[in-house]
């Protein structure tokens, strides 16, 4: 007798899973951004920074800037922000967000010299290593590293960041 499935019965199989490994050396879209007035008159009172250098140019050159500088603690949103700008989920991460599961993980940045109200900054990644993690869910760790110039091609700051994605 030959033994018949279930109407409701489906066949089980372990989904796969792009070998995101495929990725590294991947060169992101450049994006350029500038740092808005109106971003840091939101900034300033949210993250408490009422150093004078941060208020006016003429405090900033009084302070040795020359022009106004905005906090350090704002850089790391200028490079989420222009990173989340440079990439497509799906064609640069073999990700579909709409219903995947993604975390921000980890960032780090050198600022190599001040940034300045009103300048504007090509930001530049290149997704350098990709590994898979195993916690109560498998996960793939992406990991950035981002550049950012101003104007004249000379650095501003550098750094990494990290995706987490669920599999």
């Amino acid at each position: 007798m030959n033994a018949q499935k279930e109407p409701n019965e489906e066949t089980k199989e372990a989904p796969t899973h792009p070998d995101r490994t495929t990725l590294i050396g991947r060169v992101l879209a450049p994006v350029v951004y500038t740092i808005r007035e109106d971003d840091i008159q939101d900034y300033l009172p949210v993250a408490g920074e009422d150093h004078p250098a941060f208020l006016s140019d003429e405090d900033s050159r009084a302070a040795g800037y020359e022009r106004r500088i905005i906090p350090p603690s704002f850089a790391p949103f200028v490079a989420v922000d222009a990173l989340l700008r440079s990439f497509d989920w799906e064609k640069d991460f073999f990700f579909n967000y709409r219903t995947g599961t993604a975390m921000f993980g980890e960032q780090e940045l050198e600022y190599v010299r001040p940034l300045y109200v009103g300048e504007t900054l090509t930001i530049r990644a290149e997704i350098v290593d990709v590994y898979e993690k195993q916690g109560k869910r498998t996960f793939d760790v992406i990991q950035v590293s981002v550049t950012a110039t101003d104007e004249a091609e000379t650095v501003a700051f550098r750094g990494a960041q990290s995706y987490i994605l669920f599999k």
